[in-house]
């Protein structure tokens, strides 16, 4: 029996029920390759249960917290933590959306690749929406992101190769001059496609399921439905997700109530759900990486409205699939209200039907391929 390729993954930290533990979870369920996973922090209870299944070494400390506390404290596990024995791997593949390719200064390898979400964007594409969050952020944010850059550029010095799910995280790759462009290779994204089927029957709930931090921006979406006609037509939101930043969640809370619902930590049996009986979706986040609720959404055969911003355009087409509107209150209650039209509507139903799935056996696939011809094998 041939030996498989041994693989050193690097996760920074799986503490929630978000798209980065859902990607690491397809890439330990490919078969090909004897996968390890490090990682500086695990709560068994807020992630996916699947992650029960495998090994999951913990090195070094992390701790959760804002985000400055959370960066620093990560800052420190990187350049302290040593993965014992990292040269018997056959790659060093570090997961990361900005700082944990940090490792390589303690962690060396001769095939060292990043699994990249995107560079970090509290330095580069959100600086502004993180400078402007807290008197803290406006402080000490220019002199930290001005140090990160100068060890973001020698650490990727590096990483042989960069594996990411969408063109704009390539583009930002190539924009911050990190790494060249054919040495990047971009797969499919990563959407757990085997218990989902298209759902041809809705009720009028619109869907907005996501991890509640600020830059989701589920304040929008309330503000944005309250000023649509869809509310005096008997359509509900429902905000579901991880209460990842508990202040904001609270205060999401505090504007449910009559036609908004704010449900936290939902199961996946009640994710699905609401993806099957809801009319349609929203996805508000700010300038998104790759973006997979879209994704799911149209594998349900339920149209997007969606910001025009990051990943979701690459997936999203305005009018075909679902609707694009600017991050104003006014733009998306317009995009909201097209719902009611029921030809557009059923249009749009047709058009997320007929969307490229991006299935996990075709993405695993894709891994295969990427990983085989950074190995130097044939795929």
């Amino acid at each position: 029996m041939a030996i498989k390729p041994k693989i050193a993954l690097l996760v920074p930290w799986i503490k929630s029920k978000g798209g980065v533990e859902r990607d690491i979870l397809i890439f330990l369920k490919d078969k090909r390759y004897d996968i390890d996973v490090f990682t500086f922090f695990y709560d068994k209870k807020k992630t996916f249960e699947e992650f029960g299944d495998f090994d999951i070494k913990v090195i070094g400390k992390a701790k959760g917290g804002a985000f400055l506390s959370r960066g620093v404290s990560l800052f420190r596990a990187l350049l302290s933590s040593k993965i014992p024995s990292l040269d018997s791997y056959d790659a060093f593949v570090i997961s990361t959306a900005g700082i944990a390719e940090f490792a390589v200064f303690r962690n060396r390898h001769r095939l060292t690749v990043a699994v990249t979400h995107t560079p970090l964007r509290a330095a580069h594409n959100m600086y502004e929406y993180y400078s402007k969050s807290s008197a803290k952020n406006r402080l000490i944010l220019p002199f930290a992101a001005l140090f990160y850059k100068f060890l973001e550029k020698r650490a990727w010095r590096r990483i042989r190769y960069a594996i990411v799910f969408s063109d704009e995280v390539r583009r930002r790759l190539i924009q911050y001059r990190l790494i060249d462009w054919d040495r990047i290779i971009k797969i499919s994204p990563p959407v757990d496609y085997r218990n989902i089927k298209v759902s041809r029957k809705h009720r009028k709930i619109i869907f907005y399921p996501s991890r509640f931090v600020p830059y989701k921006r589920q304040h929008l979406a309330v503000y944005a439905f309250k000023a649509s006609k869809l509310p005096q037509n008997g359509f509900k939101l429902v905000l579901g997700g991880f209460p990842e930043d508990r202040k904001y969640f609270e205060s999401i809370k505090a504007m449910s109530g009559g036609d908004v619902i704010v449900r936290e930590n939902l199961s996946e049996k009640e994710l699905s759900r609401l993806y099957r009986d809801c009319y349609a979706t929203m996805f508000l986040a700010v300038n998104e990486d790759t973006g997979l609720v879209p994704l799911e959404s149209l594998a349900y055969g339920k149209p997007v409205v969606a910001v025009n911003e990051g990943g979701p355009k690459e997936f999203v087409n305005d009018g075909v699939n679902g609707m694009l509107a600017e991050a104003d209150t006014k733009s998306i209650a317009r995009a909201l209200d097209s719902l009611l039209d029921r030809r557009l509507y059923a249009s749009m139903v047709k058009g997320a039907i007929k969307s490229e799935r991006h299935d996990e056996s075709r993405m695993s696939g894709e891994f295969d391929r990427a990983m085989d011809s950074i190995l130097g094998k044939k795929g």
